[in-house]
């Protein structure tokens, strides 16, 4: 058992509520309370149940877990001025994280090799964590510098984002090119066809304001 292990190791282990359906947090609850280790806890992480649901399921999913922590939770934040738009003089900080299974290009061959290639079992997820964000002169346009993780390696990356707030809604529009090469990961081929190995990365993220 792994709580065992780290009992051996003295080290605590931690189950964080960052995937929707296998890392459910009250599913991870059960899970602690039927081991019922001191070794085995729990990791709230405020933000990551906020994608998928309202903040009456987050608020009851933190208080499960909370009962069960230990060391350590995550928190993302910001803060945003009296027109939405966030304040990059205030701590902030941002985390996407996109599933390699989500990435479909409509051909299921195509798919399956490139799975195969981006060694999909070993790391599953690509994670993009910003660093550091600017305004720019142009109304509503950023940079945005970030440390995007595939393959099991990180490179910095940097780009503009097109910002709009309406109301109590802020959309995120942005655009890059990445070599998958960068991260190890070297193109499928299909019989004759050679796939490039630059992608054309676009992100729209739509952000809702929290009274």
């Amino acid at each position: 058992m792994l709580a065992d292990y780290g009992a051996k190791k003295n080290v605590v282990v931690n189950l964080e509520n960052d995937d929707a359906v296998s890392e459910d947090p009250f599913f991870l609850v059960q899970v602690v309370e039927k081991v019922n280790s001191p070794w085995l806890r729990t990791l709230p992480d405020f933000g990551n149940s906020l994608n998928t649901h309202d903040d009456d399921f987050n608020d009851r999913a933190m208080d499960a877990m909370f009962a069960h922590a230990y060391s350590i939770c995550h928190v993302k934040d910001g803060e945003v001025d009296e027109q939405g738009r966030p304040r990059l003089d205030q701590p902030y900080s941002a985390e996407l994280e996109l599933p390699v299974e989500a990435i479909k290009s409509g051909n299921g061959i195509q798919d399956r090799e490139m799975r195969r290639r981006f060694d999909a079992g070993r790391y599953p997820t690509i994670t993009a964590r910003v660093t550091h964000g600017e305004a720019l002169p142009v109304e509503g346009q950023y940079r945005a510098v970030a440390q995007l993780t595939m393959h099991g390696q990180t490179r910095e990356i940097a780009g503009e984002v097109q910002l709009r707030v309406r109301g109590t809604t802020m959309t995120i529009d942005g655009q890059q090119v990445i070599n998958v090469k960068d991260f190890g990961i070297d193109p499928p081929r299909l019989i004759i066809l050679k796939v490039d190995p630059e992608v054309d990365l676009r992100v729209h993220i739509v952000a809702k304001l929290r009274s």
